[in-house]
């Protein structure tokens, strides 16, 4: 247990340590300001933008995570734990706390607004139990968007070009995949594998307040899909001997 969370921290202070996350740090306040800078707001329909939003934030990072560390650096690292499935479940830990950082911050960005607001921000009043569901489902949307973006690592493709742009048309078809099968719905015989983030984000239109037996079912689709997804990256490495 000491030597993963050592793995966690040193990708941790690899990422900080360099000007990666000052990008998509700086694009989430700008699509946070972009949701709150007029008002009245839809309480449930922001928190789920938002999560939309850390779904492809935390795809680019994931896409860019990929290059923290050479091939070598990766294979010392995997004979020093001697588990190449202990090193990379690391790596998703490591992508599942930044996305709960920035998910943190996606929650108190709009308490922030509502008071500087004197309360107006909102239609409704904004609720600790809005924030309380709000933040488990930003989470493990940012979760999933990380694994998503992990599927471009080097050791499965080498062509980084097809690689990220596969990646990022999974992430945008996953976005728009509620309109894309509304329109040819024929289409879900083929899009099932595609990430679920369109299809939770559905599941609250035109919901006013979160419940929570659709806030259960959002949070345990998301998770295990995001689980999937890094399930698939791991063994796709672990296969290609990386």
């Amino acid at each position: 247990m000491r030597r993963f969370s050592g793995l966690v921290k040193y990708q941790i202070q690899q990422y900080f340590s360099t000007s990666r996350f000052a990008m998509p740090f700086a694009v989430l306040m700008i699509l946070l300001y972009s949701i709150y800078s007029s008002r009245p707001v839809g309480v449930v329909d922001s928190l789920m933008v938002s999560c939309v939003f850390l779904f492809l934030l935390m795809v680019w990072i994931g896409v860019t995570a990929c290059d923290m560390e050479h091939e070598v650096s990766e294979q010392i690292l995997i004979l020093r734990v001697q588990s190449a499935w202990k090193y990379y479940s690391s790596h998703a830990c490591f992508l599942f706390l930044i996305g709960m950082i920035s998910s943190a911050i996606a929650v108190l960005f709009p308490v922030i607004m509502d008071l500087c607001s004197r309360g107006q921000l909102f239609e409704r009043p904004l609720k600790t139990a809005d924030l309380l569901y709000g933040f488990p489902l930003m989470s493990v949307s940012a979760f999933l968007g990380g694994a998503l973006g992990e599927i471009s690592h080097p050791g499965l493709n080498r062509n980084r070009k097809t690689a990220i742009l596969f990646t990022f048309l999974l992430a945008v078809t996953a976005v728009t995949k509620a309109a894309i099968l509304k329109n040819v719905p024929v289409l879900a015989v083929l899009l099932w594998v595609v990430p679920p983030i369109s299809d939770v984000t559905a599941m609250f239109a035109e919901e006013s307040c979160f419940s929570v037996n659709k806030c259960s079912t959002a949070f345990i689709i998301l998770l295990i899909s995001g689980m999937i997804w890094t399930a698939v990256k791991i063994m796709g490495l672990k296969k290609k001997g990386f």
